[in-house]
């Protein structure tokens, strides 16, 4: 993450828990840099004015300050909860950092009243949604490429039969059934379109070949009938 996108998403963290200060180690995990990170962006966005003050003792931490906040959001408090259960599905997905940046911002621009009541209701929709890491090489090229489509070369295990085989993918989009995040799109290998479990994604790399239009109609009338998520990929 560039450092000035790390600044926003720590702000808009600190504004989504502004009733909570949160700890130098727990940031630095949060954002998956050193905790000296962290102290020096603290120091900039505080230099920069951002009313950010550190909270001592042991549940201690940083937090900004309550007037701090973001415009209302235009939307109701019952519209807010189903965005943040929509995010909550995505955890265990390619998507589960960037859902949890929104997730954040949701929450900074509710009241304190309806943020705890969103964050206690975004937490329950969470259990359901499937296991998975959130965010590792084959979560970054998986979201790269469905925001900018290009030709990816996997190497696949089938989770069902352990069969490993490499393909050329054109990625078309990613749907989650039976509690799995499958990447879709046209398999060169079996000419056809396919779904691949990112659980069994083994190894994944980006090409800089941009996919053929298609046709839409043989690919809608594939995925309505959903038999290839059945049969072998």
């Amino acid at each position: 993450m560039k450092r000035s996108d790390r600044h926003r998403a720590l702000v808009d963290l600190l504004r989504a828990r502004v009733e909570q200060p949160i700890s130098v180690p727990r940031l630095a995990d949060r954002f998956e840099v050193s905790t000296r990170t962290i102290e020096r962006d603290i120091r900039a966005l505080q230099e920069a004015g951002i009313p950010i003050y550190g909270v001592p003792g042991r549940t201690g931490g940083f937090a900004i300050g309550r007037d701090f906040s973001l415009p209302p959001l235009a939307i109701t408090p019952a519209e807010a909860l189903s965005v943040l259960a929509g995010l909550g599905v995505m955890d265990g997905s390619p998507l589960a950092r960037d859902a949890g940046r929104v997730r954040d911002k949701v929450l900074a621009a509710m009241s304190p009243q309806q943020r705890a009541q969103g964050r206690a209701f975004a937490a329950r929709v969470a259990l359901m949604a499937p296991d998975g890491p959130t965010e590792d090489e084959v979560a970054r090229v998986v979201r790269e490429v469905l925001v900018d489509p290009r030709v990816v070369e996997l190497a696949y295990r089938d989770p069902r039969t352990g069969a490993c085989t490499e393909r050329s993918v054109e990625p078309l989009g990613m749907i989650l059934v039976r509690g799995n995040w499958i990447l879709v799109g046209w398999c060169r290998l079996r000419d056809g379109v396919r779904g691949f479990r990112t659980d069994g994604i083994t190894a994944i790399r980006q090409t800089s070949e941009r996919p053929p239009v298609r046709d839409p109609d043989p690919l809608a009338s594939d995925l309505s009938r959903w038999d290839f998520l059945a049969a072998a990929p």
